[in-house]
């Protein structure tokens, strides 16, 4: 067994608990025992002093009694037992044949008890005091502890091999409770290791488990279900950086080979590179776009945050997109109202501008944009809430969740290719997220609307 698994450790905490259990019960029960034993024998003994103190009194002459020590000798019975009569410092009756010194005992109208330990023989006394016709007598008795100690030292040992016959079968017991209840934990163990890469979404189900199997069960199912998104995130976005990347570099391999097929003049090779600095430019965005995106994702960008007022800012940046919606004959219409947030200048006007153009890149001519700006509370806190309608734009609901990914394009846009090259969502979203905001999509009746939230502080 492993002494770090979780059973062990279980097994050894309830076999430690129980054995310190069993091992105070049975010191009790032989302190408890012991007391018994005592009691007893304080009981005998005084019971002997008291017949004997009865007998002496109803005896006629006290020397007929004393002349005769050999009845109460055997009386006695065993040589552990002793007795003695005292009058004054007279031992009348001496029956001590194990010659245990007696100490000297004060006087007691009452039966008094002490233990003797002067010789190897430890023995216990009881003594009393009395008179008979006028004369003081001293009854002494008593009893070696040889007899209570055999019984004592009999019960320890029959007590140990029980106490270590309980431990031993406690921690079978709690051993087996342990496989028993920690089974759900080995499945769930051994379906976690059977999952891998090509597996991700599979997911566990353990038939025999409890509460707490169940919750780490749900902890881990929800796990996997991120990893398979991620994951399926990554791939995605593995092909679409192809995509992006491969179009401009066809493009310039394929332009480059046509042109040195045969003789061409100064101006065919000008026309070249002038189409190759296109995509230079194009392809430089893209690797601009994904520098901020990973800068942002490690916290690395620095915010210069300052007091916008989001009417002028949305302004300016709607009169510079005049020129490129009136091409395609799209109106941009604007409620904006003067509210005023704390955000990077630059970075608000990136974010937007995304917006902005990824709606005139992928509107309807003659079409309309409707740019909303209102102040909204959410959660106690207060938000500037900007929104970019483009009117006849449908996306369907599977794509909704994945606009923000980087490099994701629906299948009807691929065609269309924007400054960002497939990221600027993906920078708005980062964007937002910098400022401790957020950035959503939902598809109205009118067409799809993004939306920014800015937090007033």
């Amino acid at each position: 067994m492993n002494v770090r698994s979780l059973e062990f450790r279980l097994t050894l905490l309830v076999t430690t608990a129980c054995a310190l259990i069993l091992c105070l019960v049975g010191v009790l029960t032989y302190l408890g025992i012991d007391r018994i034993l005592v009691r007893e024998q304080d009981q005998a003994l005084a019971s002997r002093i008291e017949r004997l103190e009865v007998l002496i009194q109803d005896s006629d002459n006290v020397q007929q009694i004393v002349a005769k020590p050999k009845i109460y000798q055997n009386m006695l019975g065993n040589q552990d037992n002793l007795f003695i009569l005292i009058q004054g410092q007279q031992k009348l009756i001496d029956i001590n044949p194990l010659n245990i010194p007696i100490p000297k005992l004060q006087a007691s109208q009452q039966i008094a008890f002490l233990n003797v330990h002067q010789t190897g023989n430890a023995t216990r006394l009881a003594w009393k005091n009395f008179s008979l016709n006028g004369v003081s007598y001293q009854l002494i008795a008593g009893k070696q502890w040889s007899e209570r100690l055999g019984i004592l030292y009999s019960f320890r040992d029959d007590l140990i091999k029980y106490l270590l016959l309980g431990v031993a079968m406690v921690s079978f017991l709690c051993w087996l409770l342990c496989r028993f209840g920690l089974r759900g934990l080995r499945e769930l163990t051994e379906q976690t290791r059977q999952i891998d890469i090509q597996s991700l979404q599979h997911r566990i189900q353990v038939a025999h488990q409890s509460s707490e199997v169940q919750l780490l069960t749900d902890a881990i199912n929800h796990m996997l279900q991120r990893i398979e998104a991620g994951y399926q995130q990554l791939n995605r976005f593995s092909e679409n950086i192809a995509h992006e990347f491969r179009t401009p570099l066809n493009n310039l391999v394929g332009q480059t080979e046509i042109l040195l097929s045969e003789s061409r003049t100064s101006h065919d090779y000008e026309d070249l590179l002038v189409s190759h600095l296109e995509e230079y430019a194009r392809l430089k965005r893209m690797i601009d776009s994904m520098l901020f995106l990973a800068r942002a994702d490690q916290q690395q960008i620095q915010l210069h945050t300052e007091q916008l007022n989001v009417q002028d800012a949305l302004e300016d940046l709607l009169s510079f997109y005049d020129l490129m919606a009136s091409e395609k004959h799209i109106e941009i219409s604007a409620q904006l109202e003067a509210n005023s947030v704390v955000a990077d200048h630059q970075l608000f006007q990136r974010a937007v501008s995304n917006l902005i153009e990824n709606a005139i890149l992928h509107g309807v001519e003659h079409g309309k944009i409707e740019v909303k700006v209102q102040q909204h509370v959410l959660d106690t806190r207060t938000y500037v809430e900007i929104t970019v309608l483009t009117q006849g734009v449908q996306i369907e609901a599977q794509y909704l969740p994945h606009v923000f990914e980087r490099f994701y394009q629906c299948e009807s846009s691929r065609h269309q290719q924007g400054r960002s090259g497939g990221l600027g969502l993906s920078i708005v979203a980062s964007i937002m997220q910098l400022h401790n905001g957020r950035a959503s999509v939902h598809q109205s009746e009118n067409g799809v609307c993004f939306t920014l939230d800015f937090p007033v502080n």
